[in-house]
């Protein structure tokens, strides 16, 4: 969907609850030209996962504990971006 950014800030509530309940993406649009996107986030990649977690110092046995533990959710959820 697109929208103006004055519609955006007149209704953003509507705007968020349609990207929210019905997964569309709204393109906010300034003079005609988009500016920004709005869009669903729902939980986080392996990539960010792996981005968050670098900062802990992981022992070998728990950063293989971990990929097991993260293989084994992915099976169960279905995710298909699996090393």
């Amino acid at each position: 969907m697109k929208v103006t950014a004055t519609e955006l800030a007149n209704d953003s509530k509507s705007v968020l609850d349609r990207v929210i309940q019905r997964g569309e993406t709204a393109e906010v649009q300034r003079h005609g030209k988009t500016v920004a996107k709005i869009r669903r986030k729902a939980g986080a990649s392996r990539e960010e996962m792996a981005e968050l977690l670098k900062s802990i110092r992981f022992s070998k046995a728990e950063t293989e504990e971990l990929k097991r533990a993260m293989d084994a959710a992915s099976d169960v959820i279905g995710h298909a971006g699996r090393d």
